[in-house]
């Protein structure tokens, strides 16, 4: 008979459930800091869904991440310390713990299972062991000690830094043989293959996957090859080779990732330097390097130098078409840091900022600078802030900087300031005035049809109930945001730049420039159904009919479309509007 019932579990979050196999209509739940039996109970009403909470007395709470349901209804779970709680009904029959008082782990304890008369527990220590369960199933203790030491039968350390948070069995290889293959889901990154069974012969531990733990911060292509690099959150540097689908290399690093930039032919003739932005401010310059013969991957990757222009989070980086200057940017100190990379990345000097940087692009717009006999280009750099701000600002040549005191770079380096002014609720609120427009013309003239064809006391009477329609509809407001959206994207394209917003100026892309061809004026009176572009708002909008994010922006080879990388996931391609304009 199937049953469905809705229960509160407990206030805390539920991590696992699940029905019992051997006797009907009892579950558990397990999550922070609680763990609960269930039992359906037949009332007057019908069935209906018991809970006894766990009482953990004079044991520690503990978060049940993995417990096993007995065939007796016992249920055996795990501890944040490493040990198996074994529940006797809501109380704790006893504690098991290896010899000498040892934990089973060393640490959260996520997963147990009974498998073919054997109980298999694994845990954050990377360590998967094997215990007796008839053992486990007899275990007494006296009262005045509720521990109950055992040892496992056999147990596996996978690897340092290995944290085992699920397992399963693998489907059977032969029929002949027993199968004792599980896959295990390594929260640091990987899935491995374990051979648990208790033999001389069971094979070594083998990772068949390998990926980040956690968010992808950013990807950097690879110009000439069929290989990317991206940097992860777990501070993990990895290089994929993305038409064999395999992880060519990984290197783990001390913080968390936040950017990264494979450099061209012009900064390494070789291509094998990675540029990498970390979460604790710190830069650090590595190289592709191939591994040594006995090494389990083709390449490695070598630290050749690392410095930290930043008090925190490297949130932008951008080189130069010539690779002579990288510059870097962050959130946490609102700086703007420039390095001479023909000089092994001397520092040539930093900006202070208005506030913190979201985003970088070389500004299209450049200027003749030095004597007659040393002509040059001043390099510009664009700037998105988290403010809704655009700085352009020059980028000093090296050697220019005085240095003697402070790396700081006076003003007089800001050449434009542009403020985004959002235009998209003014956009919203003409759409619809008109569709409101358009109601009260249809309106008026089925009062104008009724007034000559059924005389005044039906015109009367009619418009009375088109009023009192009209007065319950809720008046909509439109207005501008009261805290300015951050800008997620600059893409320069001739003597404009394209910009994509975050929050309520998603979904679109706008059109700016530093140079508004309109005259400053005042403020025109409403205009009911349309809107007027003031000075200092974007050109144009180019509405993409989503309200996701846009957080890339590139124009394909033949400059033809274009390319949007969307907050969801999706890659999208539009064609590009003829002329100038993106």
């Amino acid at each position: 008979k199937q049953w469905y019932q809705r229960r509160v579990a407990i206030t805390a979050g539920v991590f696992r459930v699940t029905f019992s196999t051997e006797i009907e209509g009892q579950l558990t739940t397990g999550g922070l800091g609680h763990i609960k039996f269930w039992k359906m109970a037949a009332t007057f009403t019908g069935l209906k869904l018991q809970g006894e909470l766990g009482k953990f007395g004079r044991t520690a709470i503990s978060d049940v991440e993995g417990y096993v349901e007995l065939p007796d209804g016992k249920v055996l779970s795990g501890s944040e310390w490493g040990n198996m709680l074994l529940w006797d009904g809501d109380l704790i029959k006893c504690e098991l713990t290896q010899h000498e008082k040892q934990n089973c782990h060393k640490g959260q304890l996520q997963e147990i299972f009974l498998d073919e008369g054997e109980l298999i527990t694994a845990g954050a220590d990377g360590t998967v062991k094997i215990w007796d369960f008839e053992t486990i199933d007899g275990a007494d203790v006296l009262e005045e000690d509720a521990h109950f030491p055992m040892e496992p039968m056999s147990d596996i350390f996978v690897g340092d830094g290995v944290n085992i948070v699920s397992m399963c069995k693998t489907v059977t290889e032969s029929n002949n043989d027993t199968n004792s293959m599980w896959l295990a889901q390594d929260a640091s990154g990987g899935i491995w293959k374990l051979d648990i069974s208790v033999s001389l012969t069971k094979k070594a531990p083998e990772i068949i996957q390998s990926y980040h733990a956690g968010p992808i911060r950013g990807i950097a292509p690879c110009r000439y090859t069929h290989m990317v690099a991206s940097i992860g959150a777990d501070g993990t540097v990895r290089v994929f080779d993305y038409l064999t689908k395999r992880n060519l290399v990984t290197k783990k690093c001390k913080s968390g990732g936040s950017c990264i930039t494979w450099p061209g032919r012009n900064v390494d003739s070789k291509m094998a330097t990675l540029i990498g932005g970390f979460t604790d401010g710190v830069i650090r310059i590595m190289a592709l390097d191939h591994a040594e013969p006995e090494a389990h991957e083709d390449f490695k990757i070598v630290l050749q130098h690392a410095f930290k222009p930043h008090k925190g989070e490297v949130t932008a980086m951008i080189i130069d078409d010539e690779g002579q200057v990288l510059v870097t940017g962050s959130a946490d100190d609102c700086t703007l840091f420039f390095f001479d990379i023909t000089s092994n990345y001397m520092p040539i000097g930093f900006i202070q900022l208005e506030a913190e940087v979201n985003t970088m692009s070389w500004s299209n717009s450049s200027m003749i600078s030095g004597r007659a006999d040393d002509r040059h280009n001043v390099k510009r750099v664009l700037v998105g802030l988290r403010t809704g701000v655009v700085l352009e600002v020059e980028c000093p040549d090296p050697g220019t900087v005085d240095s003697s005191v402070t790396y700081e770079i006076q003003p007089g380096s800001l050449i434009n300031r542009y403020e985004f002014k959002s235009i998209r609720y003014k956009i919203e609120k003409a759409a619809h005035e008109k569709i409101k427009m358009k109601q009260e013309d249809e309106q008026q003239k089925r009062l104008d049809k009724i007034k000559e064809d059924q005389g005044e006391e039906a015109f009367l009477e009619e418009k009375k109930q088109i009023d009192e329609e009209n007065s319950k509809q809720e008046e909509m407001t439109f207005e501008a945001p009261a805290v300015p959206n951050e800008i997620l994207k600059i893409f320069p394209l001739g003597d404009k730049f394209y910009l994509s917003l975050g929050g309520s100026d998603a979904g679109a892309i706008y059109e700016c420039t530093f140079k508004d061809p309109l005259a400053d004026m005042p403020v025109p009176g409403s205009m009911r159904g349309q809107w007027v572009r003031l000075k200092g708002e974007p050109l144009r909008l180019l509405e993409l009919e989503t309200d996701t994010t846009v957080h890339e922006i590139t124009l394909m080879r033949d400059d033809s479309n274009v390319m949007l990388g969307m907050g969801d996931g999706t890659i999208r391609i539009h064609k590009k509007l003829e002329g100038d304009g993106l």
